[in-house]
């Protein structure tokens, strides 16, 4: 019996890290056999043909011998990914008969088929799910290795199907639907370096500590082995955790990143990402043919940490220029444009020159001053502008290995009170709100503005740093000797 009929199936798919719907429209009509895609789709779409073929046959249905066309509307939304292919095979059975159509109204395809019908994970089912819930969709059907990352979506009956058949049974009535296991953030801290390993370097830790509670960037200079990866590495240990909204976005990041091939991050632990010297521009701020995150996104609302920062080659360095200065980014390819989110903390760990010694009381410099100065032009002065810490850290004394430091603990109960108090007086991080501040303190940072000739953003970060160390403090209102302390971090170099 021939079934000329229409169906349509939701699918969806994802750009940046928002989600979208896509109608998956299957006509089954007369005329030579033959299958065809159409509404943008890209290469994986195309040879989702060969794979939802051989997936109904091994899955024990006929694949229809007429022409079938497969429509993904909307026509002007790209389309990409391989997550189309569980649709696309609903979408044939109903259109032939074997599932009424009206059991896929309301329901969300998701997932990638295995020759055999089995259905693999797929990078975006977070962002889809959420996507779908304002978009009338009722039900979702996702592969195992998505479970956890859909389970994460409210009001939405999310069933979680291992295999074509697994589907074709619920829709029919016959399976049983499987939910999500609930889902389960890690609140135990990440094993981070702690502040009781850092000896000395007592500016540097107090550095350290207004990075974190202001949420401030932040660079460390100095000779080899004065412990800068050691006390960039301790940051985390210090810093409150993430909301569960926060927590949520960022697993949205990681789930468009990395799919059903890795674990999902489902922590309340904030990201640290320490990428290799080596970097691209795309590896930093993302890319490729279909762009993914780069690393100042994988970092969103944790801390990106460039160890040896002046090895990094200058255009890499420089891409993250605007990333900080607007906490997103922007990639346009081909016509069509994402915007990944990139609100994180710059910590950077450099040495004053390529030998590393320049300045150091330990061991002479053998460095000629182009090769110094070639190595610093590498730290281009706008990126330098918008790091408002800058800190020299010298050489360790013996006496040093002899005290302990404060542990992290005691500091992150500061960095988080901190927190409460600039909330408790309207002032949110990450922003250039600076209230009150006393007529002394406008005196330091005027007469500072004459002498050093600081930039309009040099003026607004040092009041940013001033405002964080008030509230270190408790103060409501910004002194002198607020002002005084952040200048100090801005001409440390």
């Amino acid at each position: 019996m021939i079934f000329l009929m229409i169906a349509t199936v939701k699918a969806a798919t994802v750009l940046g890290i928002q989600g979208f719907l896509v109608d998956v429209e299957v006509d089954l009509s007369r005329g030579l056999p033959s299958f065809e895609i159409v509404g943008l789709p890209d290469v994986a779409v195309r040879e989702s043909r060969q794979r939802v073929r051989a997936a109904l046959k091994n899955s024990g249905f006929e694949f229809p011998l007429q022409r079938v066309t497969v429509n993904l509307a909307p026509g002007d939304l790209r389309k990409v990914g391989s997550a189309f292919d569980l649709a696309i095979a609903l979408g044939i059975l109903a259109a032939g008969g074997v599932v009424e159509p009206e059991k896929l109204t309301g329901v969300l395809a998701i997932g990638e088929l295995s020759l055999d019908g089995g259905i693999r994970g797929v990078a975006g089912v977070l962002p889809m799910v959420t996507a779908a819930v304002p978009g009338g969709v009722s039900r979702a059907l996702v592969p195992a290795d998505n479970e956890q990352e859909a389970g994460m979506a409210d009001d939405i009956d999310i069933g979680v199907v291992n295999h074509l058949r697994d589907a074709v049974e619920v829709l029919q009535g016959i399976g049983q639907l499987v939910r999500p296991r609930p889902v389960q953030f890690d609140t135990e801290p990440t094993m981070h370096n702690d502040l009781l390993e850092v000896r000395g370097q007592l500016s540097a830790r107090r550095a350290l500590e207004i990075a974190a509670a202001g949420r401030h960037n932040l660079l460390l200079v100095g000779p080899p082995g004065c412990g800068k990866t050691l006390l960039a590495r301790c940051l985390p240990s210090i810093l409150p955790p993430l909301s569960i909204d926060e927590a949520i976005e960022v697993a949205q990041i990681y789930s468009v990143a990395k799919g059903g091939q890795a674990p999902l991050r489902l922590s309340l632990n904030r990201p640290f990402r320490s990428p290799h010297h080596s970097s691209t521009v795309a590896g930093m701020i993302g890319g490729g043919i279909q762009p993914l995150p780069g690393e100042v996104t994988l970092a969103h609302h944790g801390v990106l940490f460039l160890d040896e920062a002046g090895e990094f080659r200058r255009r890499v360095l420089d891409v993250l220029r605007q990333p900080l200065e607007d906490g997103v980014v922007s990639l346009v390819r081909h016509g069509y444009s994402v915007t990944y989110p990139s609100v994180c903390q710059l910590v950077l760990a450099a040495n004053p020159c390529p030998c590393g010694f320049l300045g150091s009381t330990a061991k002479d410099c053998i460095c000629s001053g182009r090769d110094v100065a070639s190595y610093r032009r590498r730290l281009s002065g706008p990126l330098l502008d918008r790091v408002d810490l800058q800190v020299w850290m010298g050489a360790l004394e013996s006496r040093d290995y002899l005290t302990e430091g404060e542990p992290s603990q005691a500091v992150r109960e500061r960095v988080y009170n901190a927190w409460q108090h600039a909330r408790a007086n309207g002032v949110p991080q990450d922003t250039n709100t600076v209230p009150n501040v006393s007529k002394e303190g406008l005196a330091v940072l005027a007469g500072a503005v004459r002498k050093f000739q600081l930039s309009a953003r040099a003026v607004t970060r040092t009041q940013r740093v001033a405002r964080t160390i008030a509230c270190l403090s408790q103060a409501d209102t910004i002194q002198a000797d607020h002002i005084a302390e952040a200048l100090t971090y801005r001409l440390a170099l």
